[in-house]
């Protein structure tokens, strides 16, 4: 009889195990296979991976000519600044024709870089050049400066941008990304996709752990699984944006505080808060709890601390480069300035967080043409599971007055609502995206 259960104990470990490698090995199949297809940046993309682009040879002193392996080289050229359109027209042709006796070929011209009366464009060639050659752009007419790696986005002073109101996190492990694997779009999102991937891990490791035994370890299952459909969840995986890196790092602090190591919960939460600084929030519910546990203001100190002296520390390069005094007016003060303002006036939509449980203007990051109606539809979007968000908030209000007595002590509960009410207090504050 104990030999019969232990081996069907096995079968079951074998079976969760086998459903768990089955549902992450898919999603990493799937998400790789749908953005391999989009050579091109998606959304926000333009600035993440443009800025990490730049950093590498600002910042970091890593020469252009390292990103490229190969005998063709792509390069951007940024030409100075015309007078109008019929002057910057006539400079693409010379720098065409400079490109064409480098033995190069012109990716994309001014049908992609197109003038602007405004001023809101990149005067510029992309091209292939032959490794060779690399050296002579500098003889290039009309040049102001140019970038090895892919071709830069049509937008004005995009070679100078470092996306200062953004910690820099992230860039450094794009900017890393792109020097192992090549500068191409698949390998912008790879990093993203990973970490969806361990999102998902720890997601069904979270459930398994607050239910316990056997039906937890499937419990958590389902739970990946549900997270693995969800809309937003996909979009947001598959894109070398910021957001995901948020999510993976928040996910992590709660598994630490869930598993009781406070002490090591800080240093996720330091790493979201160096990737965006709305990951901060996840601070909130750990100060609660933190200060439930142990009622000690040495944590609530480390708890500020850490955080503030990893982004420093991760911040270096810029400090020694740009000054302290630079970097805190850029990347601090201006930042938060940044972030407690409206950013998408004639741009993308914009809701309130409450608008999110409903679904209310969605942000669309890709379209695709639709040839039987005739329309671009958006097929990546920012969107999640609203039935199965109305309904986690109908169950939040219901299990309100019982929360403490739940099998995490409501340390989910508190995670969930505690970063929510953030992203509230924000927007309430002036924050508009």
């Amino acid at each position: 009889m104990f030999r019969g259960s232990s081996s069907r104990d096995v079968a079951l470990k074998a079976l969760e195990l086998a459903l768990l490698l089955s549902l992450v090995s898919a999603f990493i199949y799937y998400e790789v296979s749908y953005v391999s297809g989009i050579d091109d940046y998606i959304s926000d993309e333009c600035w993440y991976v443009s800025a990490a682009r730049n950093m590498l040879s600002k910042y970091l002193n890593i020469a252009p000519s390292e990103l490229v392996k190969g005998d063709i080289v792509r390069v951007t050229i940024e030409l100075q600044r015309p007078i109008n359109g019929s002057r910057y027209s006539m400079w693409v042709s010379e720098v065409k024709e400079f490109i064409k006796r480098l033995g190069g070929t012109v990716v994309k011209d001014d049908t992609y870089y197109s003038f602007n009366s405004e001023g809101n464009y990149l005067p510029a060639v992309c091209a292939d050049v032959p490794r060779e050659n690399i050296s002579r752009i500098t003889r290039a007419p009309h040049l102001r400066k140019y970038s090895i790696g892919y071709c830069y986005p049509n937008a004005n002073g995009i070679l100078d941008y470092v996306n200062a109101e953004h910690p820099p996190l992230v860039k450094y492990v794009l900017g890393l990304s792109i020097l192992l694997l090549g500068d191409r779009p698949v390998s912008w999102r790879l990093p993203s996709i990973l970490s969806g991937a361990v999102i998902l891990v720890l997601a069904y490791l979270s459930v398994k752990l607050i239910i316990g035994n056997r039906v937890g370890g499937f419990l958590g299952i389902a739970a990946a699984a549900t997270l693995a459909l969800d809309t937003l969840f996909r979009s947001l995986s598959m894109v070398a944006m910021l957001d995901i890196y948020v999510s993976l790092f928040t996910i992590i602090t709660y598994f630490c505080a869930l598993n009781g190591r406070l002490g090591a919960s800080l240093i996720p939460l330091s790493a979201a808060f160096a990737s965006k600084f709305s990951g901060a929030f996840t601070g909130l519910p750990l100060f609660f709890h933190g200060l439930r546990r142990t009622r000690s203001l040495v944590f609530i100190v480390k708890l500020v601390a850490i955080p503030v002296i990893a982004l420093t520390m991760i911040s270096t390069p810029i400090i020694l480069h740009d000054g302290l005094e630079s970097w805190w007016e850029n990347s601090v003060v201006g930042a938060i300035s940044w972030h407690l303002s409206i950013k998408t006036t004639g741009g993308p939509p914009k809701s309130a967080p409450w608008e999110w449980l409903i679904g209310a203007n969605p942000f669309p990051l890709h379209y695709i043409y639709d040839e039987s109606s005739g329309q671009w539809i958006a097929d990546i979007i920012a969107k999640g599971n609203i039935p199965l968000y109305l309904l986690a908030l109908a169950l939040s209000i219901f299990i309100l007055p019982v929360v403490k007595e739940l099998k995490d002590s409501g340390l989910t509960y508190t995670f969930t609502w505690g970063v929510f009410s953030m992203y509230v207090a924000i927007w309430l504050a002036g924050a508009r995206t």
